[in-house]
């Protein structure tokens, strides 16, 4: 019997199947990649050391569709019965970080694979967040009267983001935690676990403020009083002239000043919103915010026709990541948010982060397929 149901689980989805696969799903996230890849070529040609970015993400392009199709076709339920597996691995893979990461830029939060492509752990470890998170408040619905196990099932979530932290990577720690909050709002934790969980978050932040390395300080002391230290802000002021350049059409692809003459940083990353609005107006970040929209609400039309709640929780961890980190991405080009290291999703470049957003993307497909 064991055999049969395994059989059951891990046997390729029949032809009918196929046909509840979510098509606008994958068509808008399709869709966005291809806008990504033209902004990064935009953004970075001229540039020696970063020209040859957008043909690389071509390639993370084509591998992260065969991981979607692929993650697709395995029914989700299987990946519950290895959620621990799964969290016992990221939680060895963060450690192995300490002796054999890579230090780039101050931080250690990369494996270098012999100098050809670095992966970042701590991005699939927010998507793969999802399923233990998922599996924990499936399997322990009954219980959550009891705010003892809500505290549980957050410690459980807070062990891998502690150590991101320590690489240190706040911003992606912060994700795997809006992660938790999206799926224990779904899992329907009752009002005065929440304020609790208020309480002691505001107890906590002290002991996170001293935690916290100098320059992440720093950048939320400049974002509150910007006047301490005009410097720090610099390309924060240079995201803003980009977007309020751009007016409604923008300057026309490659074309904008402030991008082609590099006064913008970072531009093909955390501010390629800001470079989009500089080529293409309001109207090309309206079509892109749109994008997004759509798909975190294909995701939550997903979770409404999950046939288990398994299944509905991953839909909705997974459409908390990406709507809240595409919202403090935005927020951060408009001077709304402190700056951090949060890429627009399937938009900005790296490989681990649209191979992370593909992934889940499958598993929501997956949801779909298999219901």
């Amino acid at each position: 019997m064991t055999t049969l149901r395994a059989s059951r689980v891990l046997a390729v989805p029949k032809r009918r199947n196929w046909q509840s696969f979510d098509i606008i799903l994958l068509a808008t996230a399709a869709f966005l990649v291809v806008y990504g890849i033209v902004m990064i070529r935009s953004t970075t040609q001229g540039s020696p050391t970063l020209s040859d970015l957008s043909v690389k993400q071509i390639q993370f392009g084509i591998a992260s569709a065969v991981v979607l199709f692929v993650t697709a076709a395995i029914d989700y339920r299987y990946w519950r019965s290895l959620s621990t597996l799964l969290y016992i691995g990221v939680i060895f893979t963060l450690l192995s970080l300490v002796l054999f990461g890579l230090d780039l830029f101050g931080s250690r939060r990369w494996f270098d694979f012999f100098g050809i492509f670095l992966i970042q752990p701590a991005e699939l470890a927010k998507f793969g967040s999802v399923l233990w998170i998922a599996n924990f408040f499936a399997s322990y619905y009954d219980k959550l009267v009891s705010f003892r196990w809500v505290l549980i099932s957050l410690i459980i979530a807070s062990i891998p983001a502690a150590l991101i932290i320590i690489q240190p990577d706040l911003s992606s720690a912060i994700m795997i935690m809006v992660a938790w909050m999206g799926i224990a709002w779904a899992a329907g934790i009752r009002w005065r676990h929440v304020s609790l969980l208020v309480g002691l978050t505001l107890f906590s932040l002290p002991v996170l403020w001293f935690t916290m390395e100098e320059y992440q300080r720093a950048r939320i002391s400049n974002f509150l009083n910007p006047a301490a230290d005009p410097g720090a802000q610099y390309n924060v002021n240079q995201a803003l002239i980009s977007i309020g350049a751009g007016g409604w059409f923008g300057a026309g692809y490659s074309q904008a000043s402030q991008i082609q003459s590099r006064f913008l940083k970072v531009r093909h990353t955390d501010f390629i919103f800001s470079a989009t609005a500089a080529e293409f107006g309001f109207v090309g970040v309206l079509v892109m915010i749109l994008a997004v929209a759509l798909i975190v609400i294909r995701i939550l039309k997903v979770a409404s026709m999950a046939s288990d709640s398994f299944g509905a929780y991953v839909c909705y961890g997974i459409a908390t990541i990406i709507f809240v980190q595409a919202f403090l991405n935005v927020g951060m080009n408009l001077n709304l948010f402190p700056v951090a290291g949060l890429p627009l999703p399937l938009i900005s470049y790296g490989g681990s982060a649209l191979l992370a957003v593909s992934v889940g993307l499958g598993l929501v497909q997956s949801v779909a397929i298999h219901r």
